[in-house]
């Protein structure tokens, strides 16, 4: 509770920053903007539009640079007027080499450039009570920034900010280490009436760095806030209350994928069929579903928990479905599958014939005749028959993965595997705990695969074979 009332900060306008190229999320860059990453069978946007839109912001800039078309694809739905009571327009970013960069683009494309504003990074998933919080929370001629938990092992992964009273004191970039004020510096920020100039003056590179640091060249956000504590500017900060992940390595769009899954299933207390929807008496269901229109769960089906699914989509012939999972549109979900709890299976999806999936499934994918999968499956995947993932390993640890030539080990979903967009697999394939597969990539039958593939990539079995005669002669005929 604040002890001095003050004047609220009236904010109506946003700005998302969704020009980066993610490169940190090999191989789901390639064909992905982040701000289009599907997360709960949305663009990761849409979450963000509808949290902005629910707590009266009335116009959003969205700032963009890599895969414009693809970032601009995700918000049609915004920028037609007659659908939506906010407006949105997409600013093309000059420069794109940090983040206090592209939030000056979208300032500078406002009719004020210096009227206060929310800024929401394009890589973020937050709740919509937490955007609440923050606003609640800005004053006039204050900074107000949202800020997380942190995992203290995990400091150098990111951004931390030391708060304390309900202020954020320093700003730093990849520390080594945490103490017990540091929280997780998220982006998201609440900027006043005459910020642009304080962007601006951003330097190129970071200097809230430790000594023995390299900051490469970017003109990023959380440099400005630095620079303005140095002027003994104040700094509110709000602690979150709900998750936030912020989406910046493969592993982030499975954790964002089962927290949406959280929020969308946790809240249903009774089935929900729209028109045209049905359940088969012999269904066993032990939780709750949402069906869409035109969506059946059809003989024999298991439901161990919540269930949302899309439009027209079939689950029938014995499938098995674990609890908190969310099914797209157009799916075929049947023959004894299973798909354990906590997963997104996409649109116009294809998982059956005793095939096994955890994890997240993206648009027009099939697991299909036996295997076991678990991790991210992009775009147009098609898994061969009795594909395997590994998922445990002997020494009972964690895989160590390389982003960018750094050896990382995940805090979580290390052992998962990630196949990226357009990737195929062969009858048989091993696929080892922790392996990439880059985008347009084919692993050919047979193949045991130990180390990451790189896109646009083949690899097969080169197999030797000895030939000899064989026939009744050698039973004595």
């Amino acid at each position: 509770m604040r002890l001095i009332e003050r004047e609220k900060l009236n904010v109506t306008e946003a700005v998302i920053l969704a020009a980066g190229q993610g490169t940190h999320l090999w191989p789901y860059n390639e064909t992905h903007a982040k701000a289009a990453l599907p997360v709960g069978n949305r663009p990761l946007i849409h979450h963000q539009l509808d949290a902005l839109e629910s707590v009266g912001i009335e116009q959003v800039w969205v700032v963009t640079g890599y895969l414009e078309g693809n970032v601009r694809a995700a918000c049609h739905e915004w920028l037609d007027f007659s659908t939506s009571g906010m407006g949105v327009q997409i600013v093309p970013a000059a420069s794109t080499i940090g983040t206090a960069c592209s939030a000056r683009a979208g300032l500078l494309a406002r009719t004020d450039p210096q009227a206060p504003v929310v800024i929401v990074p394009g890589d973020l998933l937050f709740h919509p009570r937490d955007l609440v919080g923050v606003l609640s929370n800005s004053f006039e001629d204050e900074i107000t920034c949202l800020v997380s938990q942190i995992d203290k092992n995990y400091c150098q992964d990111g951004i931390s900010a030391d708060v304390a009273g309900h202020h954020i004191k320093a700003i730093h970039a990849h520390s080594r280490w945490c103490s017990s004020e540091s929280r997780a510096w998220t982006g998201l920020v609440v900027l006043p009436a005459g910020s642009l100039e304080d962007l601006v003056a951003t330097p190129e590179f970071p200097t809230c760095v430790e000594i023995g640091a390299m900051p490469s060249r970017e003109q990023a956000l959380f440099e400005t806030i630095h620079q303005l504590l140095r002027r003994d500017r104040k700094v509110n900060a709000w602690e979150a209350v709900e998750r936030v992940v912020d989406i910046d390595r493969p592993w982030d769009i499975i954790e964002a994928n089962t927290v949406v899954c959280d929020w969308l299933t946790g809240g249903l207390t009774e089935n929900q069929l729209a028109e045209g929807a049905s359940i088969d008496p012999s269904a066993r269901l032990e939780g709750h579903v949402a069906l869409g229109e035109g969506s059946a769960i059809g003989p024999g089906v298991i439901v161990y928990g919540n269930l949302v699914v899309g439009r027209n989509t079939i689950i029938t012939d014995g499938a098995y479905i674990g609890g908190n999972i969310v099914i797209g549109d157009n799916c075929k979900i049947w023959r004894g599958c299973l798909i354990e709890s906590r997963s997104v299976i996409g649109h116009r999806c294809v998982v059956g014939h005793g095939a096994e999936f955890e994890g997240v499934m993206m648009d027009e994918s099939y697991s299909f005749h036996y295997g076991e999968y678990w991790g991210i499956l992009g775009r147009c995947c098609d898994l061969g028959a009795a594909t395997v993932c590994g998922t445990l390993r002997f020494d009972d640890g964690q895989t160590s993965h390389r982003v960018k030539g750094r050896r990382e080990v995940p805090r979580w979903h290390a052992n998962a595997t990630y196949l990226g967009d357009y990737v195929r697999t062969g009858v048989n394939v091993t696929l080892m705990p922790g392996v990439k597969v880059g985008a347009y990539s084919l692993v050919g039958a047979g193949v045991l695969l130990q180390e990451d593939l790189p896109s646009r990539t083949s690899i097969f079995i080169e197999q030797t074979c000895k030939r000899s005669t064989w026939g009744p002669e050698r039973y004595g005929w």
